[in-house]
């Protein structure tokens, strides 16, 4: 698989990272900036997720309508998401058209008008957003989760904010907001598709023309991992529950060995949860374990849903197949199977430019370099039963556990042995 990367900072220090696929005839544009909702103060807590929808409501050249309108015009998508530790804008259109692309992506950035009417309706529209997933049992689970297992750290703030924090921003505090973190030291351009390294450099060179503005230093203390059990009651037809551990960063060396021991426990559907859990013993209809990672922490986390009558099985049959792993270690036919699943999934992945230009832009974020497809899979590969187990004695540490549970349910359900938190 030819992979043409290549990548180049421009005299404002906007990082340009391309990868040319000439078979294609789309092309897919990301302007990602690394400032997201752990980089807020508690009074600004939702103001990135906010201007994200902002500045599609107009610039000082074209209205919202415009903006729309243009995208629909040659056919294109147009989008943007806010995460914990970075925000990204973007666009795929076919290859003709990304001049336009990049003209739309400078002007939101480089001239949104952040109109007070325009202001007072989008906070009522992300108002609808945090009330729709209050009534999303499976979403809200993972921010109460993020809460007690990052208390009191901006990590374990919602990303949408609280509607107390949206409701009080003003449009002075918008501005300040943007002035301070959406500058281009923290600003990298993501392209994937027909189209050349020098055009892709050449259009966002003329685009951001001008953009000059400095980044203020950060000081961000990494996360304490706060062990607990918080249950959170609610009129539900399910309990919800996710338990977690700490994990590793972004960069961490083991991170692929943390990876295959993830799909061993429930990232697939030969996991051992989901094997145990729902085809066995027929007890939930979801349960799947995952990885997050940021830039100085992560977590391994494991979800499910199932009856009030039912919570206390999946959990001692949860934890038994942790402690099993931890005791037995992950078996050679496992490691294989595991490796076998996350090679296949990422080459899966790369055949869309947009997931192209995600990872590019993830690289460059996390590792501060990029992968070849050959360098992941060799490193998957290099994986031994020896570091699985090694990362399972540091990671399934029942002594670290978190569990958050939302539903019909109370502390009397509990195993004994969790009544200690």
């Amino acid at each position: 698989m030819a992979e043409e990367y290549r990548k180049s900072v421009l005299p404002d220090g906007i990082r340009v990272i391309t990868e040319r696929m000439p078979h294609v005839r789309s092309v897919a544009v990301g302007v990602w900036v690394e400032t997201g909702s752990r980089h807020e103060p508690e009074t600004r807590a939702g103001v990135s997720h906010l201007i994200e929808h902002l500045v599609f409501k107009g610039t000082a050249n074209r209205t919202a309508e415009d903006i729309a309108r243009t995208m629909d015009s040659v056919g294109g998508q147009m989008d943007a998401f806010t995460t914990k530790e970075y925000t990204c804008f973007y666009v795929q259109v076919l290859d003709e058209h990304l001049p336009l692309a990049v003209d739309l992506l400078t002007d939101i950035l480089l001239h949104p008008l952040f109109n007070a009417e325009e202001l007072e309706k989008e906070k009522s529209v992300v108002m609808q957003e945090i009330k729709m997933v209050e009534d999303t049992p499976d979403d809200v689970i993972h921010d109460l989760f993020a809460a007690q297992l990052w208390r009191g750290h901006p990590l374990g703030r919602p990303i949408l904010g609280t509607r107390e924090s949206v409701n009080g921003f003003a449009r002075d505090t918008i501005l300040a907001h943007f002035g301070e973190e959406y500058v281009p030291p923290r600003v990298i351009i993501a392209v994937a598709g027909n189209v050349t390294h020098d055009r892709a450099v050449e259009l966002f060179d003329a685009g951001f023309n001008g953009f000059r503005r400095a980044a203020a230093p950060r000081v961000s203390a990494p996360p304490t991992l706060i062990p607990d059990v918080n249950i959170v009651h609610k009129n539900l037809e399910q309990v919800h529950l996710v338990l977690g551990f700490p994990g590793l960063c972004h960069a961490a060396p083991e991170r692929y060995a943390l990876f295959l021991l993830n799909d061993v426990i429930g990232g697939s559907m030969s996991s051992r949860l989901f094997q145990e859990v729902r085809e066995r013993q027929g007890l939930v209809y979801s349960i799947h374990s995952g990885v997050q990672a940021f830039q100085d922490t992560g977590t391994v986390y494991i979800y499910a849903a199932t009856d009030a009558q039912n919570f206390s099985k999946v959990l001692k049959s949860t934890l038994r197949e942790l402690r099993d792993i931890r005791k037995d270690g992950v078996r050679p036919d496992e490691l294989k199977r595991a490796k076998d699943h996350l090679k296949g999934s990422l080459m899966l992945s790369l055949e869309s430019t947009s997931s192209r230009m995600n990872r590019l832009a993830k690289h460059e974020m996390n590792v501060g370099a990029f992968l070849t497809m050959d360098e992941m899979l060799a490193a998957i590969d290099r994986v031994q039963l020896d570091d699985v187990q090694a990362l399972v004695g540091q990671v399934v540490d029942e002594e670290r556990l978190a569990l958050t549970t939302l539903g019909p349910l109370d502390r009397r359900n509990l195993p004994k042995e969790l009544l200690r938190h």
